[in-house]
């Protein structure tokens, strides 16, 4: 066993600057593990900075700009764009988002109403059935199917009992969806505190960060990084590679998602329009977990607001043709293959990394799970020849 662990360790750990590299690797995980709340500021400002980056690499050449002077202007054009979401679309964002979260809380109970007035909710395009209207349609349209099948399911089943499992599983399915909503999503996106603190220092640390990039870039070199590059080198250019891909096509993707989602939900009038549509867009940062989130509130929400209808079925046929296209037109023309990981080790980072660190972590489990492919498949290890040399200086046994 010693021997084992012998021969992987100087296989992997036996070219210059590995073990450096690896200890400031496992460093950087401790520090953001355990004082994420003290650098929660910098980490952002610093994934916000490689994003920008390109802008400002963009800005001089195109205009012959220094780099503080090309900083100042993308860091203009960016604070212009958040304030204008914040003004314009925040707050319908967030109007919808408490409307939505009451609805969730109504349809959890067995207490909601029709609305009288449809002209209350906006964008509504019609009465919202009932909690027990739609337990009673549920139970129509399956106990009709029930019937036509060979005994003895029709005997034992009955409409009441249909209607009585439907009103069971639409509690519990509101219920937990209003619950996470509250304790999951809410604190980990709205910290008025955090936000104001965010708010001021994030933008400044970006500025700093755009405008001296390489002053930044040589500390880190020479202080953190291991004093042989050789690795960092090695890496480091695939893994930009990748990443500024995927930063670029993760932006454009939610862009276009979330605008298609939310002219579809206006074309037929779905209630919180902009709240769903972008949800949806920023859905797609989570593969095959983010959909089935997103999805089941606009599928239960069409359901109560169409009922069992013509309208709906149309509804669900272009929401169906858009998921569609999205995954099998859109996203291959973004991504190509820059991030080929498999759906195993997707979900395998999803569910690791959020563990760790919540929502946030769910978030970001993608470029984590590509770094570190990156950095398991480009580590150096040594050749044949110096792996028989290694293996014959064993004792042996």
């Amino acid at each position: 066993m010693i021997n084992l662990l012998k021969r992987w360790y100087r296989r992997n750990f036996s070219a210059p600057g590995t073990v450096e590299f690896a200890a400031v690797l496992v460093a950087v995980f401790i520090v953001i593990y355990y004082f994420m709340w003290l650098f929660g500021p910098l980490i952002v400002a610093l994934c916000l900075a490689y994003m920008l980056d390109w802008g400002v690499v963009w800005v001089q050449k195109r205009f012959h700009f220094g780099r503080k002077i090309a900083a100042t202007a993308v860091m203009a054009c960016f604070i212009s764009v958040c304030v204008g979401v914040m003004v314009f679309i925040a707050p319908r964002v967030v109007k919808q988002g408490t409307d939505f979260y009451d609805a969730l809380v109504l349809y959890s109970q067995d207490t909601m109403q029709q609305q009288s007035e449809p002209s209350d909710v906006e964008g509504s395009a019609g009465e919202a059935l009932s909690g027990g209207a739609l337990d009673a349609a549920v139970a129509r349209k399956l106990y009709s199917f029930v019937e036509t099948m060979p005994d003895p399911l029709p005997s034992m089943l009955n409409q009441q009992r249909i209607e009585d499992c439907s009103r069971t599983l639409r509690t519990s399915l509101m219920t937990s969806t209003a619950q996470i909503l509250k304790d999951q999503l809410m604190p980990s996106v709205v910290n008025v505190l955090s936000f104001a603190v965010n708010l001021v220092i994030v933008p400044i640390f970006m500025l700093l960060m755009l405008a001296n990039k390489e002053t930044l870039q040589k500390r880190m070199v020479t202080y953190v990084l291991p004093a042989d590059s050789a690795l960092i080198h090695r890496f480091w250019p695939k893994l930009n590679a990748q990443l500024h891909s995927y930063v670029n096509g993760s932006l454009m993707h939610i862009v276009i998602s979330g605008v298609a989602n939310c002219l579809l939900f206006w074309a037929f009038g779905l209630q919180y329009t902009v709240l769903l549509g972008v949800a949806m867009g920023f859905s797609v940062v989570i593969p095959y977990v983010g959909a089935v989130l997103v999805g089941v509130p606009v599928l239960l929400f069409g359901v109560m607001q169409y009922g069992f209808t013509s309208v709906f079925v149309w509804f669900l046929t272009a929401w169906l043709i858009l998921q569609l296209l999205d995954s099998y037109v859109l996203t291959p023309m973004l991504f190509s293959k820059t991030m080929n990981l498999d759906a195993f080790s997707i979900l395998c980072a999803i569910l690791v990394f959020g563990t760790l660190w919540g929502f946030w972590g769910v978030v970001f489990s993608i470029p984590l799970a590509r770094f570190i492919d990156t950095v398991i498949s480009q580590w150096p290890r040594v050749n044949d020849d110096e792996k028989q040399k290694v293996v014959a200086q064993l004792p042996k046994t």
